[in-house]
């Protein structure tokens, strides 16, 4: 099913509220709803009744046992006109066997006197669930709406015999004065088998009375199944992510198509030139050096004003001074034991600034 597209506001109700909107839906597509009734059940019961014309209340009683197979034409109409897909006539028409394929037997015997038998149909027709797993999907349905399920089949009953009544004595009221006149009741009684098109006649206003009421009864049966499962699956709340979802996605398109755009319009990057530019390095001379020309006495050292031996005599003359030679004269007597009993009782710090006097002795 697709929530987006459901003609009516998804979202939880009370059981009454739920019933009333079976009532609204099953007005807006009443026309559909009770042409295909009448098509598939007046037909059905003028058979009915040619072939027990004898036995008029086995008719009647033998059409009313058989509900259930028509009440499965409305919910598919409803179940398709719900989301947008709304059948023809023809089409209805013709899809109604299909559904006669699910459970049908089992919804003629023993839950055929089941008073929640609107809320429970849309299960079995529409999941297409049997056995144990119809078992547990129905006892989970039906924990909160089954009290309104029932009291809707036990005044739906009173409703259909309270219009064929009605039909009845609307009848009654067509006939005319003088007819009424020589017409006693029980001059139906005294006479066999020579008024049994009166009873046949009653009971095509019961049919007549189904067709104004069945649809309605199967609409409300169907919008209590869709706010209990509304309640249970949240689909309210999933309908309003699904629509977040589309403008998120349609705001993302058009933020797309805008930096699509940008990038179109705007001006062509200047290109640089492919050749490069570098600054050209001195040709140098990669032969190794002669090592003759490195040596102490290369003629390139000796040929100098400052010959080698010149320099390490210089050299030894700078490390005889000071400060790299340093040469002290001590006159006076002193005592080593001494010397060493002061050092040894001195600090870290003195013991360290002690050391270059300690090296000079």
């Amino acid at each position: 099913m697709r929530l987006t597209e459901s003609n009516v506001a998804i979202r939880p109700r009370s059981p009454w509220e739920a019933i009333d909107l079976g009532v609204l839906l099953a007005g807006r597509h009443r026309a559909l709803l009770m042409g295909s009734w009448a098509l598939v059940t007046l037909p059905f019961f003028c058979l009915l009744s040619v072939l027990l014309w004898d036995y008029p209340s086995a008719a009647i009683l033998l059409f009313w046992w058989l509900k259930p197979a028509f009440e499965r034409l409305p919910l598919l109409i409803l179940s398709q006109s719900l989301f947008g897909a709304t059948p023809t006539l023809m089409q209805a028409l013709k899809a109604w066997p299909a559904t006669l394929k699910h459970q049908l037997l089992p919804s003629l015997l023993w839950r055929r006197l089941s008073l929640s038998r609107s809320f429970q149909l849309p299960v079995q027709q529409l999941e297409h669930l049997a056995g144990t797993e119809r078992a547990l999907r129905i006892n989970l349905l039906s924990q909160k709406d089954l009290r309104a399920a029932r009291l809707l089949t036990i005044v739906g009953a009173h409703l259909e015999y309270a219009l064929w009544i009605g039909l009845l004595f609307l009848l009654y009221a067509m006939i005319p004065q003088q007819i009424q006149t020589d017409w006693h009741w029980f001059n139906l009684v005294d006479v066999e088998n020579q008024w049994l098109w009166i009873d046949h006649l009653t009971n095509l206003f019961y049919a007549l009375a189904l067709v104004l009421w069945e649809p309605i009864y199967v609409a409300c049966g169907f919008t209590l199944y869709l706010n209990r499962r509304t309640v249970l699956e949240a689909w309210d709340i999933e309908l309003v992510f699904r629509r977040l979802r589309q403008r998120l996605i349609g705001s993302a398109y058009v933020l797309l198509i805008g930096v699509g755009l940008a990038l179109s319009t705007a001006p062509a990057p200047v290109l640089a030139d492919q050749q490069s530019y570098s600054c050209p390095l001195p040709e140098t001379d990669q032969t190794e050096p002669d090592p003759s020309l490195a040596a102490p006495d290369a003629p390139r050292l000796t040929h100098q004003t400052l010959t080698s031996e010149a320099a390490q005599s210089e050299i030894q003359g700078v490390l005889q001074q000071p400060p790299f030679k340093n040469i002290k004269t001590q006159t006076a007597w002193r005592f080593p034991e001494k010397d060493k009993t002061s050092r040894s009782r001195q600090t870290g710090l003195a013991d360290h600034l002690a050391r270059p006097d300690r090296a000079g002795s």
